[in-house]
């Protein structure tokens, strides 16, 4: 199990500091990275002109179908096309799916949240992209409409923090057994409908990342973190050839926990032991925006599949590893994990052992300058 393969979130300008500050993974490119937001935009305004959209060459297939979409009863018809979660990602507010949300009374009555499996792959058809394997680096990357909070409410909203609704993430090999990811959820009490979240109090939860306002980016999983999953270990779960994805939304409630027991507590820290940390005492409550209406509760906009990721020193994904990897870098130098500027995917050095130093440099400079293949076969990088 990787549980701080992490760097920083990028929104804008805006870098946010803490434990799990892993980035969003671009969906699409203008000049190859984020696209700035056009002049006087805001979290709402409308989608770029889908023509114009350049899809990331770091993504390789997209959803190719889907089964059991089994929303709770209170999103409106509108926003209930599940197609919607199918193809490339839009960073289009409305091309979404929502899974609704649950109330006290229904969370009492023991109403399953809301849920939807995407497949990957067919294999009656060789020339559609294939099923998800645990290669090198992420694998692939969930899109939901999260937004970006530009002011701070009496109703809960923080500028800079983000109005979420998550949502565990499962795979399935057969369709059948599926593996939940194993998650940590920091925040410390209800947000309010529409509050918003310090995304770096969550980790391995979808809907963290902004996909809105030109900015279309998606929550990255790593299959290698469900290695120790007693499915995969009885084989009934196979990371090489993952074929289905489920998506169960959270409500933010409180109502459910996440499996922090299993990471590793930044306030354990203690230089003279082997391991470093100790895990999180207990499961914490998960909160998010609740409860909210309409398009209630997680909003699919799309599931890509990543390219493996051969050069883990390219800390910004953008296929080379170059100047803006070192920057990240020499930001994260001589952090551990849980201090402000330490960014996981510096810890390039096997094993991992949160602390970012000489190993960790060596395995940089090998890498230096290095570039991705899916890098070089891009017709349209915008250089």
């Amino acid at each position: 199990m990787k549980p701080w393969v992490i760097i920083l979130l990028v929104s804008g300008s805006a870098v946010l500091a803490g434990p799990y500050t892993e980035p969003g993974v671009s969906g699409w490119v203008d000049g190859f990275l984020h696209p700035a937001p056009p002049p006087g935009s805001t979290a709402f305004a409308r989608h770029p002109d889908p023509n114009s959209i350049r899809i990331h060459p770091l993504f390789r297939g997209w959803a190719t179908g889907f089964h059991d979409y089994l929303p709770n009863e209170t999103p409106d018809a509108f926003w209930t096309n599940p197609n919607h979660a199918l193809g490339p990602a839009t960073g289009n507010i409305f091309d979404i799916v929502s899974l609704g949300d649950l109330d006290e009374a229904e969370l009492a009555a023991g109403i399953p949240p809301g849920r939807i499996t995407l497949s990957f792959g067919d294999p009656n058809r060789p020339s559609v992209p294939g099923p998800i394997r645990n290669g090198r680096g992420y694998d692939f990357a969930v899109f939901e409409n999260a937004i970006l909070s530009l002011v701070s409410t009496p109703g809960g909203s923080i500028k800079g923090r983000m109005m979420a609704e998550l949502a565990f993430v499962e795979v399935s090999t057969n369709g059948m057994d599926f593996a939940r990811f194993p998650s940590v959820s920091l925040t410390p009490g209800r947000v309010g409908p529409y509050g918003t979240i310090d995304v770096t109090d969550v980790y391995n939860l979808a809907g963290k990342h902004p996909n809105a306002d030109s900015v279309c980016t998606g929550t990255p999983f790593d299959l290698e973190d469900l290695r120790d999953h007693p499915l995969v270990r009885q084989g009934r779960v196979d990371l090489d050839d993952i074929r289905f994805v489920r998506l169960v939304d959270i409500p933010g409630s409180g109502a459910f926990a996440d499996q922090a027991n299993g990471f590793p507590d930044p306030a354990s820290y203690d230089p003279n032991t082997v391991p470093h940390f100790k895990p999180y005492a207990a499961a914490h409550p998960v909160f998010d925006a609740w409860l909210t209406f309409g398009s209630g509760g997680f909003d699919l906009e799309a599931v890509g599949v990543l390219n493996e990721q051969r050069y883990s020193a390219d800390l910004n994904l953008d296929g080379r590893v170059d100047l803006e990897d070192y920057g990240l870098f020499a930001q994260s130098w001589h952090k551990r994990f849980g201090q402000p500027g330490f960014l996981a995917r510096c810890d390039l050095a096997d094993p991992k052992d949160g602390i970012i130093d000489i190993e960790d440099w060596i395995q940089f400079a090998e890498q230096w300058l290095s570039v991705e293949d899916w890098r070089n076969e891009s017709s349209d990088s915008g250089e």
